[in-house]
C-alpha cells in the first residue's frame, strides 16, 4: 500500500525536461558530426572562379560536387569533374574528353579520337560548345595511359586544361559535378 501510495505521488514527466539544454546541445553535436562527415566524404560545395568552363559553368556559380561518384564506376566521357593535376596546385573543373588507352589528337580545330595510332579516328560530337573549335596550344597529340583521363574547358580559348596540365590521374579526381546554381537568376542547372 505504501509503494502504491508513492508511485501516485510522483510527477509525471514533464515534456519540457525533453528539450533541456544538455538535449539541445547534442542534438546539436550530432547534426554537426553529420554534416562534417557528409561534406568530407559525400558531397561538396564551392564558387567557381575563372570562365574556363563557361557557358556550362559560370565564373560565381556555386557548384554541387559528388565525392562518390566514381567509387563503383569510371568517369565517362562529358562528364564535367574536380580534379588536382600533376603540374598545378589547385582544384580544376574540367570535362572530360579521353578516356584511357584512346589516342587524342586536335586537328583542324576539332578533337579526333582514335582507338589506335593507325586508327582514322572520328570527330568527337561536341554540341555543348558554343563555339566549337579548339585551339592548337600545348601538346596536340597525346596516348592517354590506363587510369588517366584527357579533360578540356568548354571555354577553350582561355581554358589551361589537359592540353598545357597533361593528363588527369583517376586518384586525382575528386569528384563528379552534378548541378551548379547561378545567384544572379536563381536557377539550378543539374548535370
Amino acid at each position: 500500500m505504501e509503494e502504491t501510495l508513492k508511485e501516485q505521488s510522483k510527477e509525471p514527466d514533464n515534456p519540457r525536461r525533453l528539450w533541456s539544454g544538455w538535449n539541445i546541445a547534442a542534438v546539436i553535436i550530432v547534426v554537426f558530426v553529420i554534416v562534417i562527415l557528409l561534406r568530407s566524404f559525400v558531397f561538396e560545395t564551392f564558387f567557381v572562379q575563372g570562365d574556363s568552363m563557361d557557358p556550362t559553368i559560370k565564373s560565381g556559380q556555386l557548384v554541387f560536387v559528388n565525392k562518390l561518384a566514381y567509387l563503383w564506376s569510371e568517369p565517362k566521357r562529358g562528364d564535367i569533374v574536380v580534379a588536382v593535376p600533376r603540374v598545378y596546385p589547385g582544384r580544376v573543373i574540367k570535362r572530360i574528353i579521353g578516356l584511357p588507352g584512346e589516342w587524342f589528337s586536335i586537328e583542324n580545330q576539332r578533337i579526333v579520337i582514335r582507338d589506335s595510332r593507325t586508327d582514322k579516328g572520328v570527330n568527337l560530337d561536341e554540341s555543348y560548345l558554343s563555339i566549337p573549335d579548339t585551339p592548337e596550344v600545348g601538346t596536340t597529340r597525346w596516348n592517354i595511359d590506363p587510369k588517366e583521363y584527357f579533360a578540356l574547358g568548354d571555354n577553350r580559348a582561355v581554358s589551361i586544361d589537359s592540353r598545357e596540365l597533361g593528363p588527369i590521374d583517376f586518384w586525382s579526381i575528386k569528384g563528379k559535378v552534378v548541378g551548379s546554381f547561378d545567384f544572379n537568376s536563381l536557377i539550378y542547372k543539374g548535370f
